[in-house]
């Protein structure tokens, strides 16, 4: 379990997956982004906590890795990184 600063953790290059639930299982609704570092501006996980009210998980891909985080999995209000990717390439 490795617990996370959400003002540290930032993506910029790649491809998210926003996971949202809101009062029942069945109301699950992903967002997906592609970032470019070129023209986008980097989002925390602090901000999608911020935009995102009823965020439960998020999925990141660059080219080589990527990562999974829980947010108030084990503790309300905090990020857990869960799991790491390959990336997309």
């Amino acid at each position: 379990m490795d617990m996370t600063n959400a003002s540290e953790v930032v993506f910029d290059d790649g491809i998210l997956w926003i996971i949202q639930e809101w009062d029942k299982p069945e109301r699950v609704q992903c967002t997906n982004i592609v970032l470019s570092a070129e023209y986008d501006k980097p989002i925390s996980l602090a901000d999608i906590e911020r935009d995102y009210p009823c965020v439960r998980k998020v999925l990141f891909d660059d080219a080589l890795k990527g990562f999974v985080y829980d947010y108030g999995n084990h503790k309300e209000g905090e990020w857990e990184l869960v799991g790491t990717t390959k990336g997309y390439a």
